[in-house]
């Protein structure tokens, strides 16, 4: 999370515009999460501050870009369970922080270097691979950015890097640090060792009613019955509207019309050209060529620069396109004129053209003008509820207003009924479980749409709190989590009197018979890998030890305990020389520059007093409702 930090706090607006991709909000189920506006901050810092609607703006962009990187629609449910959420906002207290700094100091940025950085956000670029202003607009429109807005975080963006530049410049890790991290790091051991398995326990004999009733009111939560919910779903679904469209030929042909470039893909090249004054020069060259010379050593010959052209048409190539296809890949063309001078064109490579036909891409175009008819209407839907839902205080009126149809369910958390069962009549959507279960009773919630493609409205009419089980209901589940617990101490227990004897006496031979289990001997050991059977906590521990020393840990998988012996410490010589060992420094010096830049940081939250709106941020978030 820290070099997140760092990250975002020196380019956190150029960030946002990487990888853009188009991505339905609505489809996620936050659109209206997102459409909400409340003019109030978030986070005031100083006289500075980040506001509600700055913040949900900036936030669902880091999620677009998480669910471009991952392949898949990345939901506020899940930046929350992953922390994603919480990070972000972290980075976006820090950035004002550096704000206030630069703000300090009174460092300005010129209006050309603004220009420039944004002329190099690769996402702005139009079909020649250029910035274009039409693009750039509409990227903004798609990203919730005015343009004013965003040429203010540009120059903002800019002038952090003003103050972060020497801030972070001119480190140098001293010899004897250096020495002593890479001793550290690349420290090696060996260890032989005996598992302790629950077979070396013997029998645990099964708990008496009073033990097992003590443990199940010991641990009550786990031994509980589910929370129930009483509530009526208003729902309607992609099934309930894709059977009603009806896509025309005419759509289908201009969608193709309007994507001709994805499915009419032209024969390209990879290009290298070498550029001559005169024809007999270029004539010299290509006889060279004949003659066994190499493309680019014909260049150097003649003190000439190739230039590559990667992934050109034809068409991108102008006049010189007829001759660069007209050979096969690797060949060389005779010499071409070109305006003043005479070319020489090499085919490194070709990527062969594709072409799909409309009735091929049939298919696919309907499919996709069938999802934006279903979205369109799911919004649609959405809106007629909330309209509705103005005039009728029940939500089975607004429903019926708006189109949907009702089900009323007593549901859990995980989407069960009280027989066990997926409550009967609801999907099996989370997303539609966490709001029943965020939702508050008696007030039907607003109209949400879910990745599943399903517009939802709840209203919770009663709760069925958790109530404990009987010792009969809960006796195989808690006599199964009692012996699991009671094996587990016992092992530890029985693990760390051997490993005292293993201590005394130097030796596993003597431990290892007792329990009739092998002494073994594994790979050598580095902080970095272990052996596949010891866990994190033993490899800890066996890092810790002198030479000789013996631990106990519990296995990888947890089913035993190993007692371990280490045999051998080694450093490997420190390669001052090696080009790695530079490297490293060099970078170890650069984390040294921006630990002191989040400490700069740190401090003006400190000085600047920090005050955050929990309730607004967990609207902001996906945890809550703002008011």
């Amino acid at each position: 999370m820290l070099q997140q930090m760092r990250t975002f706090t020196k380019s956190w607006v150029a960030n946002l515009f990487l990888g853009l991709i188009a991505l339905s909000f609505v489809a996620w189920g936050i659109g209206d999460m997102f459409r909400t506006r409340v003019d109030t901050n978030i986070v005031t810092m100083g006289s500075s501050e980040i506001s509600y609607d700055s913040f949900t703006r900036d936030y669902r962009n880091v999620l677009r870009n998480e669910s471009a990187r991952a392949g898949r629609q990345v939901t506020p449910e899940d930046a929350r369970k992953s922390g994603l959420g919480q990070a972000v906002f972290d980075q976006m207290v820090t950035r004002l922080a550096m704000d206030n700094l630069v703000n300090e100091l009174g460092l300005t940025v010129a209006d050309d270097d603004v220009v420039s950085r944004v002329h190099k956000i690769s996402a702005f670029n139009g079909p020649l691979g250029t910035f274009d202003r039409n693009v750039f607009l509409s990227t903004l429109q798609q990203r919730g950015y005015t343009e004013a807005d965003f040429i203010s975080a540009i120059r903002g963006d800019v002038a952090r890097g003003q103050l972060l530049a020497p801030v972070e410049a001119g480190f140098s890790v001293p010899d004897g640090y250096a020495h002593a991290l890479f001793t550290y790091a690349t420290e090696l051991r060996a260890a032989e060792y005996v598992t302790v398995s629950v077979q070396a326990l013997g029998k645990i004999e099964p708990p008496s009613d009073t033990v097992l009733a003590a443990y199940i009111k010991a641990h009550a939560n786990q031994f509980s019955t589910s929370e129930f919910r009483s509530v009526s779903v208003a729902m309607l679904g992609s099934d309930d509207i894709a059977p009603t469209l009806k896509v025309s030929d005419a759509q289908i042909a201009k969608q193709y019309s309007d994507d001709k470039a994805t499915y009419v893909v032209p024969e390209k090249r990879d290009v290298q050209q070498i550029t001559f004054p005169t024809e007999d020069a270029a004539k010299q060259a290509r006889a060279k060529i004949d003659s066994g010379l190499a493309f680019e050593a014909t260049a150097f010959q003649a003190k000439l620069t190739v230039d590559d052209r990667n992934a050109v048409s034809k068409e991108d190539l102008g006049p010189l396109g007829d001759a660069a296809f007209s050979v096969p890949e690797g060949g060389v063309t005779q010499p071409v004129k070109n305006f003043a001078s005479w070319v020489l064109l090499h085919v490194v490579k070709i990527a062969p053209g594709k072409t799909t036909t409309l009735d091929q891409a049939r298919p696919e175009i309907v499919k996709k003008l069938t999802d934006q008819m279903v979205q369109a209407k799911l919004g649609d839907v959405q809106n007629a509820f909330s309209d509705a839902s103005r005039h009728a205080s029940e939500l089975p009126d607004a429903a019926k207003a708006a189109g949907m149809h009702v089900v009323r369910a007593m549901v859990d958390a995980q989407g069960l009924g009280p027989d066990g069962k997926p409550a009967a009549g609801l999907p099996a959507d989370p997303d539609l479980i966490a709001h029943i279960f965020a939702a508050d009773v008696g007030e039907p919630s607003d109209p949400f749409i879910t990745a599943t493609n399903h517009v939802y409205a709840v209203a919770v009419e009663g709760v069925t709190p958790p109530r404990p089980k009987t010792l009969d209901q809960a006796r195989v589940q808690a006599t199964q989590a009692w012996t699991n617990e009671q094996t587990q101490t016992l092992l530890k227990k029985r693990a760390d009197e051997l490993a005292k004897e293993a201590e005394h006496e130097h030796t596993l031979a003597n431990v290892a018979q007792k329990i009739g289990a092998p002494v073994q001997a594994g790979v050598a050991l580095s902080r970095q890998r272990g052996n596949d059977n010891f866990s994190p906590a033993l490899m800890e521990k066996i890092f810790s030890v002198p030479g000789g020393g013996v631990v106990s840990g519990p296995t990888a998988k947890g089913d035993g305990y190993v007692i371990a012996r280490v045999t051998g410490v080694m450093h490997p010589p420190i390669p001052k020389t090696s080009p790695g060992y530079r490297q490293g420094l060099g970078q170890l010096a650069n984390q040294m520059g921006e630990d002191l830049t989040v400490a700069l940081a740190n401090d003006e939250k400190v000085r600047e007093k920090v005050t955050t709106n929990q309730k607004l941020l967990d609207q902001a978030l996906g945890g809550g409702d703002a008011q």
